[in-house]
């Protein structure tokens, strides 16, 4: 078992993804990339799962990083879509659980539907086992068929792609954010607002005075503060927020792959209080 004791410069991420869910990190790769670079703690959040964390947690142990058990929830709130993530120490039962497995089950049949439907319009992929073999060709996410698009020249780009698969009928499937919060509590975790400065695509972007206004309808326990394409003015709003409405700080790169954005060395200082609720102490 790990120190769960970090100093205040030692470097965290509490917002990566694996092949457990959209992401292209491989699990082994992942962590020799974290310990070649003194990585101390971090969060594999992958989408809508926990199926993995005990696993990632002994890999974690292996390489002398901690890993925050923890995932990324798809939620809305009024109407918007808003990513949360659930931090623990240890999980308490399987409520939390549900809720994902509930929401990645139906955004698999409607990955289903949708590749039925593009078949339907005479597209014919036969290079799936292939272009899907990390995943033993099975059809799990949505952005697998807009894999499939790209890979056999159907799509110019994944822009193109992702417009082919919302006509064929995409629609994301999404928890209330207000159950999912009340299960991440029953299961001993905190609730956490992902990147609310990102926008663009699917993702909305939640100004500070909405988030005031979540809060009036949803015991929210903190937002992420510090994320790649957060400006300086949106990031010293959200710090701002956060000291006045007492939340916890939030702190990840929101990295999916070495070919994308790598982990992010934030100082394990900047979440402390985060870290701490979770069983890791900052000194």
């Amino acid at each position: 078992m790990l120190d769960a004791r970090l100093r205040a410069d030692d470097p965290v991420d509490l917002q990566i993804h694996s092949i457990y869910s959209d992401g292209q990190w491989w699990p082994d790769e992942l962590f020799t990339h974290l310990a070649a670079r003194g990585f101390r703690a971090v969060a594999i959040t992958d989408h809508d799962t926990l199926e993995h964390v005990e696993s990632l947690r002994a890999l974690g142990a292996r390489h002398g990083v901690h890993v925050v058990p923890g995932t990324e929830l798809t939620t809305e709130w009024r109407g918007h879509p808003a990513h949360l993530l659930c931090y623990a120490g240890q999980l308490a039962g399987d409520a939390l659980a549900a809720v994902a497995g509930d929401t990645a089950r139906r955004q698999q049949e409607n990955t289903l539907a949708v590749h039925d439907e593009l078949v339907r319009r005479g597209f014919t992929f036969p290079r799936r086992e292939t272009v899907l073999a990390d995943q033993g060709g099975a059809l799990l996410r949505p952005v697998d068929n807009a894999r499939l698009l790209l890979a056999h020249g159907l799509a110019g780009d994944m822009g193109a792609a992702l417009a082919m698969i919302r006509d064929a009928g995409y629609r994301q499937a999404l928890a209330p954010l207000d159950r999912a919060i009340a299960v991440a509590h029953a299961s001993g975790a905190v609730a956490i607002l992902a990147h609310p400065g990102r926008g663009g695509g699917e993702i909305f972007r939640f100004a500070p005075p909405l988030i005031e206004d979540m809060l009036a309808d949803v015991p929210l326990d903190g937002i992420e503060v510090y994320y790649p394409i957060h400006s300086n003015e949106q990031t010293a709003a959200y710090a701002a927020l956060a000291r006045r409405r007492n939340l916890l700080v939030g702190a990840g790169s929101d990295s999916h792959g070495p070919q994308q954005r790598l982990p992010v060395a934030y100082p394990a200082r900047s979440v402390a209080a985060l870290l701490a609720r979770c069983g890791v102490q900052v000194r």
